[in-house]
């Protein structure tokens, strides 16, 4: 995981945990035991109408979230990527060949953060009332600016570069988030998850993608016919992983593969833990996937 895609995965889960703790998430989240569970705890709900971000417009906790986002990227870009040590320029990083920088697996990972991100968003405007089409829009805009201010900065880098083909993954991702959101139908049948298991040695965390899986994933529970019976937890799935690309080992590798897993997402959801059923429709669980792998080197 490099640091770039560190950030917005990091972004990302503070969206997810913005979410969480909205005040409807607690009665979604934690089981009833007496009937004062549902009492609000002396203070709380007066800090959260009273605080300096609750009574802040929607509109403006939209503009604060992007430029807060684009900001934090551009900050550390100056301290860490040497942003603004070179003039405007790109780079050729390449598309999932054997030759490009990590084998491919770097822009899934900037489709798949983009996705997510806008997805987090979204739920996140919702939360501050803005209604579900506008929420989408807004959402996916703002994750696909700041992923965009990202390439900028990398454009006035000597090490980095602007890459297109970031910039294309990035918006197939935000696209992909519109998508799922006009058609819940679809959104019910497939997920786009990503995993990481540790069981490779690396030179550095921030580029660690030997570690990394990416999949699209069928659900057989989106399906009418097959909702109310024990193949409701069964689900497909097809993926794709590069390995060597960022260790010292002499021998890189590009596969994808093929697995039957467990839905998770659904029997968290059915059994009352929705929202953190609903973060697992984007992460997969490490080591719960046995995978069939096919090598394309």
């Amino acid at each position: 995981m490099n640091i770039k895609s560190l950030l917005c995965y990091t972004t990302l889960l503070c969206c997810i945990f913005a979410t969480i703790i909205t005040p409807s998430a607690f009665s979604q989240n934690t089981k009833t035991t007496s009937s004062t569970a549902n009492q609000p705890i002396v203070g709380l709900d007066n800090n959260f109408e009273e605080g300096w971000w609750s009574s802040k417009p929607k509109e403006s906790k939209m503009l604060y979230t992007t430029v807060a986002a684009a900001t934090v990227i551009g900050l550390y870009g100056l301290a860490e990527w040497d942003y603004g040590s070179g003039g405007l320029h790109s780079a050729d990083e390449g598309w999932f060949g054997a030759d490009s920088k990590y084998g491919g697996a770097d822009k899934f990972g900037h489709f798949w953060s983009t996705y997510a991100f806008s997805d987090a968003l979204t739920a996140l405007y919702k939360s501050w009332g803005y209604a579900p089409e506008k929420a989408n829009n807004y959402g996916v805009l703002s994750a696909w600016t700041v992923q965009f201010v990202m390439e900028l900065g990398d454009a006035t880098s000597d090490t980095q570069g602007f890459s297109y083909e970031d910039v294309v993954m990035n918006t197939i991702g935000a696209l992909t988030s519109i998508l799922l959101d006009r058609y819940p139908e679809l959104d019910r049948k497939i997920d786009f998850r990503f995993e990481y298991i540790s069981n490779v040695d690396y030179n550095n965390f921030f580029d660690d993608y030997s570690n990394q899986f990416y999949s699209v994933v069928l659900k057989l529970d989106g399906f009418d016919a097959i909702e109310n019976t024990f193949l409701k937890y069964i689900e497909f799935q097809a993926g794709y992983y590069s390995r060597g690309y960022d260790t010292d080992e002499v021998e890189r590798k590009r596969a994808v593969y093929a697995s039957i897993g467990f839905n998770f997402s659904r029997l968290l959801n059915q059994n009352g833990w929705k929202k953190t059923g609903k973060v697992l429709e984007y992460i997969q669980v490490p080591y719960t996937v046995p995978k069939v792998s096919h090598d394309l080197d």
